[in-house]
């Protein structure tokens, strides 16, 4: 879970992804096109947000993922990866995204750690993905785009389950409490996180962050652990910001979306906090609140708070 002093857990009886869905329906009604996740492959609106989800997660429940299934998920940007997660959270399974850049071996046993049964990929990861699938328990794969043995995401959004698929039989009780179960099996570290967890996490990053419904957030998901990672995205779609990511690790890239998308808020590590108070790189607006990943120097913060102005805010 994320570091530091969690708050306290939402009272709540639904999961992650219903409250994720019905705040994406809520702010879809202000304003359907308003984008809800950018990155550097596609643009995703709240409407399609709202919409895409409950589809998908119909089709992967007729396709055969039942209830407390694992689903191993690699993809690369935030659009998919936001798809991916609430999409199997919304057919009952359970998400395990995946470490980018780990190699086939790694892939394949973390598969097999946490029991995945199936696997959410994309073209640029199919490769190392499919490798490892073979290598693990993996019997289905999901794509975003056109990957060969793979029934693609759109075909479950948009068309549903064939009609030649199995009745996959009755859905299993509701359970008692379902903020126990699973709502995410992290692999890096290994840890899995229940619902109560995680809207405790989201309740303390969202009072860390201070987000509002006008803000676009500017990150670089590789700078974020995967729990602080998986927590912005949700807190995006939960207050109707726009989450804007760069890939890569430069800051110019990042800075330079701060700039395209007029960001009120950028997450930076602290070596970038040292080159903007250092002056060898420089905010393209005014304003900008920056969250700072992992131990940031007491002297360095100090400096662009008392020198620059700057509002800053270590995320832990």
């Amino acid at each position: 879970m994320l570091d530091g002093q969690l708050g306290h857990p939402a009272v709540s009886a639904t999961t992650v992804t219903e409250a994720v869905l019905a705040a994406a329906r809520t702010h879809a009604e202000r304003g359907a096109a308003r984008p809800a996740l950018i990155d550097p492959h596609r643009e995703l609106d709240y409407g399609r947000l709202a919409a895409s989800i409950p589809a998908a997660a119909g089709g992967l429940r007729r396709l055969g993922v039942r209830t407390g299934d694992v689903a191993a998920i690699l993809v690369t940007g935030a659009c998919d990866h936001a798809l991916a997660v609430h999409a199997v959270s919304a057919a009952g399974a359970i998400p395990a995204p995946l470490p980018a850049g780990a190699d086939v071996p790694a892939l394949a046993e973390l598969m097999k750690k946490c029991g995945a049964r199936f696997l959410l990929t994309g073209a640029a990861t199919a490769a190392e993905s499919l490798a490892a699938a073979e290598r693990a328990y993996v019997r289905q794969v999901f794509a975003f785009g056109n990957v060969p043995g793979a029934t693609s995401f759109a075909r479950l959004v948009e068309a549903g389950a064939p009609p030649v698929a199995p009745d996959p039989g009755p859905e299993p009780p509701p359970p008692a409490d379902p903020l126990r179960d699973l709502a995410l099996h992290l692999c890096d570290p290994p840890e899995g996180i229940t619902h109560a967890e995680r809207f405790a996490d989201l309740h303390r990053l969202g009072a860390t962050v201070g987000l509002g419904v006008d803000d676009v957030l500017a990150c670089r998901p590789g700078d974020c652990s995967s729990a602080v990672w998986a927590g912005l995205v949700d807190l995006c779609l939960t207050h109707g910001a726009t989450l804007a990511t760069v890939e890569g690790p430069g800051l110019p890239e990042l800075l330079a979306e701060v700039g395209r998308r007029r960001a009120t808020m950028a997450v930076v590590t602290p070596a970038d906090l040292r080159a903007l108070d250092a002056g060898t790189a420089e905010l393209p607006v005014g304003g900008v609140r920056l969250l700072v990943t992992g131990r940031p120097d007491r002297d360095t913060l100090a400096a662009c708070r008392v020198r620059h102005g700057w509002t800053v805010v270590p995320l832990g």
